[in-house]
């Protein structure tokens, strides 16, 4: 599952409460708005193993920062990692199931990062991190760009990740509270996916979007 959840650091009660969540295997939050200063502990919660990608290595609380939590059941082959290019949070984990060395990787591009940063990002995390077209991926991430309205920005992204990289992208009604589709879930295995859609979430206007996959 993927969120803005709008501040981790306000809403941690809430997450921790919500069932959608602690039925997740993974949960990937942006604009947690963690810093330095937080202690992971307070963060916690039951049965999920927190990993935390601050976009400001600072005390200072801005609303950027990436939170991923793991179910610890579920089998890392690498745990959750940056890889932040461009201004942005770029964050990867490898699994081994439910299928084989499955990258999931969550992103976040805020609305000041240009679309030719953000091809450009892509470019480079699948020229070394994805450098195979066989890996197995799932793409999810807030890319700030509506795939519901036309623009130069939706044809760039359609053409880098669908056209030229064969994904298929799963979301396919609105995403926020305004109407607009700006969170997408890419995949180049759909073969595999048994369903993916929204949810519905009170602290923040991003719904929640996921997907779950048949074993192999």
């Amino acid at each position: 599952m993927f969120q803005k959840v709008r501040s981790l650091h306000l809403h941690i009660v809430d997450v921790r409460s919500d069932y959608n969540i602690q039925k997740a295997d993974v949960n990937i939050f942006v604009e947690s708005k963690l810093c330095l200063s937080d202690r992971d502990d307070t963060y916690q919660f039951s049965q999920f193993t927190l990993y935390r990608n601050d976009f400001n290595q600072s005390n200072i609380r801005i609303c950027y920062g990436t939170a991923v939590y793991i179910k610890n059941d579920l089998n890392c082959t690498k745990i959750p990692y940056r890889f932040n290019v461009n201004n942005l949070e770029i964050t990867v984990t490898v699994l081994s199931c439910p299928v084989p060395n499955l990258h999931v990787v969550g992103i976040y591009r805020s609305k000041t990062v240009r679309i030719s940063q953000l091809i450009e990002a892509l470019t480079h995390l699948h020229k070394s991190v994805l450098a195979k077209p066989t890996i197995p991926t799932i793409l999810l991430g807030d890319f700030n760009i509506n795939l519901m309205q036309e623009s130069a920005e939706q044809k760039a992204l359609r053409a880098f990740l669908i056209t030229n990289r064969g994904y298929t992208q799963l979301i396919n009604q609105y995403t926020t509270d305004y109407r607009t589709q700006i969170d997408h879930i890419y995949t180049n295995i759909p073969q595999h996916v048994q369903s993916a859609g929204t949810l519905e979430s009170y602290y923040s206007d991003h719904k929640p979007i996921y997907i779950s996959l048949q074993a192999v």
